[in-house]
């Protein structure tokens, strides 16, 4: 009996637990089982959101007080001034955490704070990229982005900020708004690699002030994401993420080809072509292409040439330089033929013939246009 007693007692505890994180949902004895209610619509959101320098807030710190709401900004030392506190430091603060603290503060001043913070203007976002992707490093993105007039939603190529442009103040989150994703942050990183391994994909964030700070860390599998479109791994981003892309020992060109299709990737890389072809330069090629395909729309090489140089900087900060002759036939990402990536360089160099000939060019130039002369006076002359 007494262990009866025990194990009731633990089951209750357990379900008691697992209940207290989630949004409790009242059923109805006229409604079927699994079927939404009313109540569905009073589940409050997490607002986990941290605030920091660049955000735009709306506090109203009593609706029966309107003459205490204020529109505000954050400053650059993360502080911002409100009605009778005055000047207050909210940096690192999530919007739950702020809405707490004025509703202590106010306490002094008003007989019954009720807090509401919103978010008018999101600050941009600052997340590291790092691992198998084209080009890891730091990234600035939109806070949000938002429905176009007439042409849906705006491109993720929009939402990636050049370092030297400033971030539209005036601009005013509404319910059309949306946010980056971690499909945002590949993307602004210039897609993935053959090598990517999507199934280990890790987040590393910041944690809030009031669960200790520090970090968290949660682990993603987008693999399902590209192959059958499954979106429920590719959550928000916020600012200061890592997210870091793991490798795999095989290449995965058909995952690539499906990253790009789902512009995950671009369908286009761009490489530097020189030496002893038609149009040198920089080329333009599908990002499936190999080292062939680049020369080939370069115009080709010339009947005359010399050895081919490949140079590619990886990474991790290492160099692929490699020296060999050009074969037409090469199987395509093979070591004379890789797959191109953007950035890399190529120089169909010269022979001992190219040499010579050069040679003759340049000695024979500067009489060409002296027979050239000859000729026509001999042509006027007869």
């Amino acid at each position: 009996m007494k262990n009866k007693f025990l194990y009731c007692t633990f089951v209750f505890l357990f379900t008691l637990a697992n209940n207290l994180n989630t949004p409790l949902v009242y059923s109805s004895t006229n409604t079927k089982d699994n079927q939404l209610t009313v109540d569905f619509l009073k589940i409050s959101p997490i607002n986990d959101y941290i605030i920091g320098p660049g955000d735009k807030l709306k506090i109203i710190i009593s609706r029966d007080l309107p003459e205490l709401n204020a529109a505000v900004q954050v400053d650059g030392e993360g502080s911002i001034y409100v009605p009778l506190l005055k000047r207050v430091y909210v940096n690192g603060l999530s919007i739950n955490e702020l809405n707490l603290l004025l509703n202590e503060a106010y306490l002094k001043f008003v007989k019954s704070p009720d807090v509401e913070t919103t978010v008018l203007s999101y600050r941009p976002l600052r997340v590291f990229v790092e691992g198998e992707v084209v080009n890891p490093g730091l990234k600035t993105l939109r806070g949000s982005f938002s429905v176009g007039s007439g042409s849906g939603v705006e491109s993720s190529d929009n939402l990636l900020l050049e370092e030297n442009s400033s971030f539209q103040d005036n601009k005013i989150i509404n319910q059309s708004d949306f946010f980056p994703t971690v499909f945002d942050a590949i993307r602004a990183s210039g897609g993935i690699t053959n090598y990517s391994d999507l199934e280990k994909i890790k987040i590393i964030r910041r944690e809030k002030i009031s669960e200790g700070g520090g970090k968290k860390i949660t682990n993603l599998n987008f693999y399902d994401l590209l192959t059958k479109g499954d979106n429920s791994q590719n959550i928000r981003i916020y600012d200061s993420d890592l997210i870091k892309i793991g490798k795999t020992s095989l290449p995965q060109n058909q995952l690539l080809r499906k990253a790009i299709s789902s512009s995950l990737n671009s369908r286009f890389v761009n490489v530097f072509v020189n030496g002893r072809v038609i149009n040198p330069g920089l080329t333009k090629i599908s990002r499936s292409g190999a080292l062939n395909d680049a020369i080939d729309m370069a115009g080709g090489a010339k009947i005359v040439r010399g050895p081919i140089t490949f140079v590619r900087f990886n990474n991790d900060g290492t160099v692929d330089k490699r020296k060999f002759s050009f074969r037409r036939n090469a199987k395509r990402g093979s070591y004379k033929n890789p797959y191109m990536k953007d950035g890399d360089f190529l120089y169909v160099g010269q022979n001992i013939f190219t040499s010579t000939s050069e040679v003759i060019t340049e000695i024979t130039n500067p009489f060409v246009g002296v027979f050239s002369t000859y000729g026509l006076i001999k042509a006027v002359s007869d």
